[in-house]
């Protein structure tokens, strides 16, 4: 009872730890190029057009808003899952829900606030997938 006990939990933690590694595998960060330039520029007139407003055309922030590019916005979601950013982004504008865009044009945005945070381009669009985006990370400053 002893051994079979024993093998149970050697085969239970073999299994858990593979798991834990595939999941921390899957894991990415913003400098893999997880968007592409199409993308970005598609993103950049959707911010002309619905976020310029509030946040500035050069993403400077202007009032209550906060920027959307720079040392502090950086600083901000340095080390954030980009689903988090990708909601917060989905919350816009918050005064007035009719304007709301898709689910792919508010992705278009992200990827042209990586563009604009000096973020490099990949050779695929970024999805909007939760999921997805849950697994890659808003890194301020590239990793070595």
């Amino acid at each position: 009872m002893l051994r079979w006990s024993l093998w149970f939990a050697g085969v239970t933690f073999l299994a858990v730890g593979g798991t834990l590694a595939a999941l921390a595998q899957d894991k990415k960060s913003v400098w893999a190029g997880v968007y592409d330039a199409k993308q970005a520029a598609r993103g950049a007139e959707l911010y002309t057009r619905a976020c310029a407003a509030c946040h500035g055309q050069d993403l400077e922030g202007i009032e209550q808003a906060p920027a959307l590019a720079g040392g502090t916005f950086a600083q901000r979601w340095d080390g954030s899952a980009l689903k988090k950013l990708f909601e917060r982004i989905e919350e816009m504008p918050p005064d007035d829900p009719n304007k709301r865009l898709s689910d792919q044009q508010y992705i278009d945005v992200l990827a042209f606030l990586l563009s604009a945070n000096k973020i490099p381009a990949g050779t695929a669009a970024l999805d909007a997938d939760r999921n997805g985006l849950a697994q890659i990370t808003f890194l301020a400053t590239k990793p070595k």
